[in-house]
This record gives C-alpha cells, sequence and structure tokens, in this order.
C-alpha cells in the first residue's frame, strides 16, 4: 500500500507500557483519503479533508468529479507506493492490475501497523514576529548596573569596519513558526481500524485540528501497551459490538413487551399512592387545625 497517510491531530495524552514506563502520546485522526489520480507506476495523488464542490477551482472540481467523488478535498500531494509494492505493480500493470484505482479510499489500517516507525511532517504553529529571547532562546542583557531596557536586547550584531556588514543568517527577531517541521523516530502504539484513530508516542509539529503526514520508515520497535493502564478497553467494545450484532429472538421480544406494558399498568398504581399519601396529609392537617381551634 502507500508509504505515508494524511492524519488530523486530535489533542496529547499519556499511556503505560508494560514495563511501568509514562509515555506521551499524541492522538491522530486518520479520516479518508481520496486516491484522485495516478500520477506514474508508484506515485497517486491523494485527497484529505472534506470540502464542497462548489467550493473547488473548476479544474479540481471536474478532476474531483471524474474520480467519482462527490465531496471536494483541502489538502492534495503525491505520495509513493511501498518498494515492495512498486515492484509488484511493474509486474502487475503488465497485466493491467494495479494495487490502487483511481476513485479508490485508503483507510489507516490499510498503512500502518502497531510497532511501525514513522517520521510525522506538519506545519509548525505561527507565533508571528516574535523577539529573540522566545525565537532562539538568548540569554539577554544585565539586569544591573544602569541597564533599564536591555533586558531583551539581542546585542551587538557585527563589528564596525570590518566586515563593515551583517553576516547572513544573524539571528535576529523576525517571524516565528509557520514552517514545514519533520519529526522522525516516532512509533505507531496503538490503532483502532474502526475509528481510525492512531496513536504515537511523542509530540508532532503543528497545532490541535491540524493536518500531518505520516510516513513510514520501513523499521518495527515493539511498543507493548499496558492497555487496562492506559484506558483501552477492547473488550467492552468487542462486547457491545457483539450485542449489535448479534440477532433478536422472537422469545427475546416478547419478553421485552410483556415487561413494557406491565411498566405501563403499574404507573397508574404508583399514582394511586401518591394520592392517597397527600389525601392522608391533608387530613392529619385539618384535625390538627380544629384541635387548635
Amino acid at each position: 500500500m502507500l508509504d505515508s497517510i494524511f492524519a488530523t491531530k486530535l489533542d496529547m495524552t499519556q499511556a503505560w507500557s508494560i514495563e511501568g514506563k509514562r509515555l506521551a502520546v499524541t492522538r491522530c485522526m486518520v479520516k479518508d483519503n481520496l486516491v484522485i489520480d495516478k500520477k506514474s507506476d508508484d506515485t497517486y495523488e491523494i485527497g484529505y479533508g472534506q470540502k464542497k464542490l462548489k467550493n473547488m477551482s473548476k479544474p479540481l472540481r471536474s478532476k474531483m468529479q471524474q474520480s467519482g467523488f462527490s465531496v471536494g478535498s483541502t489538502h492534495f500531494a503525491g505520495i509513493h507506493l511501498d518498494q515492495d509494492q512498486a515492484d509488484q505493480s511493474k509486474d502487475q500493470e503488465q497485466e493491467k492490475n494495479t494495487p490502487l484505482k483511481r476513485g479508490d479510499v485508503v483507510t489507516a489500517d490499510q498503512v500502518l501497523e502497531i510497532g511501525d516507525v514513522v517520521k510525522v511532517r506538519g506545519t509548525s504553529k505561527g507565533r508571528g514576529f516574535s523577539g529573540v529571547i522566545k525565537r532562539y532562546g538568548f540569554k539577554g542583557g544585565k539586569r544591573t548596573h544602569g541597564q533599564s531596557d536591555r533586558m531583551r536586547a539581542p546585542g551587538s550584531i557585527g563589528s564596525g569596519t570590518n566586515p563593515g556588514r551583517v553576516w547572513k543568517g544573524k539571528k535576529m527577531p523576525g517571524h516565528y513558526g509557520s514552517k514545514t517541521k519533520t519529526i522522525a523516530g516516532l512509533v505507531v502504539i496503538h490503532l483502532d481500524p474502526k475509528s481510525g484513530e492512531v496513536w504515537l508516542n511523542g509530540p508532532i509539529p503543528g497545532h490541535y485540528s491540524g493536518v500531518v503526514q505520516i510516513i513510514k520508515t520501513g523499521q518495527k520497535k515493539n511498543l507493548e501497551l499496558d492497555k487496562t493502564a492506559s484506558g483501552i478497553n477492547e473488550e467492552t467494545k468487542q462486547v457491545a459490538d457483539e450485542k449489535q450484532t448479534k440477532p433478536v429472538s422472537s422469545e427475546s421480544k416478547n419478553k421485552e413487551n410483556l415487561d413494557k406494558e406491565s411498566a405501563e399498568k403499574d404507573v397508574p398504581k404508583e399514582a394511586q399512592k401518591t394520592e392517597a399519601k397527600k389525601e392522608n396529609k391533608t387530613k392529619k392537617v385539618e384535625t390538627k387545625t380544629e384541635k387548635q381551634s
């Protein structure tokens, strides 16, 4: 399948391994990745994020409609196949059979597996125009000896006569953030194929609800989670799914109907009891007032 997939960053939480080590976890949600076009033997154009077709440009709108999608996408990128599958696709292309076709939908469990070592690419948070202390971690000037306005200043930016200019790449105040960053060495520690939720052991760039690209590196690493301590209840999910899938027998339906009818019959009896209690209370109050008079 593909070597990467788009996802949405949800939030951060924590989980525990079997050895009792606490792990910082980033939760991501992988929604459907749409195969819009085939660019080459091993490259496909993938769309991610929903957008109304009427709000897209005409070329993209026509491309989405030709692919058979009634919804547009917000992000587009070319994604390659795995090397093994790329070789297979070349052999299969002679037989006119390809692993992916235009109009297919790619899900999380088709690309990722638990234990995959990945790198995550995203856009870092934008922090606007920032000073050197926030942007580069400068120490700042002295707080004493008459320094009144040098505490957060960058200091000297170069000599005067020689070279007589500021060197390129000098660390100075400026726009901070909103750049493409890639974090490597993360591991997929949990994957829910039904909901598309993916857990990565570490922080990733970008703000919550931002779009990131999870890229496989081809390596594996075992990080087994303590599911009960990490709040993953697979047994309850399985029981709920079994209840939904189990067919309801006629006997159970009859029992449910009888219980409903008995409950409906019991309602007026309870109402009569409450009314009788109220009448008794009113009679007691009247007797007390007569005695006092």
